[in-house]
């Protein structure tokens, strides 16, 4: 058993060729989680089931949600369950941004 997921992932890694600023849409929120000793990021949040999110590894504030190529970046969607796929077990303990994406209403 090599510990790898029985399915695949809906956490992408996003490659980051150079320093970006990322700017959440008015309605988006910013939230942190950590991670836990199955590579999850803890607590599940039913009210964000199915939202798509940008996830940054570390503490970011949302008025300075800076990037640079050697920070780790991922992207994903809250499952029916509230809860987001693993980021991997590596990142243990660590403290995830979640940019969660609010769709704007029209």
């Amino acid at each position: 058993m090599t510990g790898e997921p029985n399915r695949p992932s809906n956490t992408v890694p996003m490659k980051i060729l150079c320093n970006m600023v990322l700017i959440p849409n008015r309605k988006d929120e910013v939230e942190y989680f950590k991670v836990d000793s199955r590579g999850y990021p803890t607590p599940a949040k039913i009210a964000y089931a199915k939202k798509e999110v940008t996830i940054i590894v570390g503490h970011r504030e949302r008025n300075n949600l800076m990037v640079t190529p050697d920070d780790r970046v991922f992207t994903g969607v809250f499952g029916n369950n509230g809860r987001l796929s693993s980021v991997g077990k590596g990142l243990e303990g660590q403290e995830l941004t979640v940019i969660i994406h609010i769709p704007e209403e029209n």
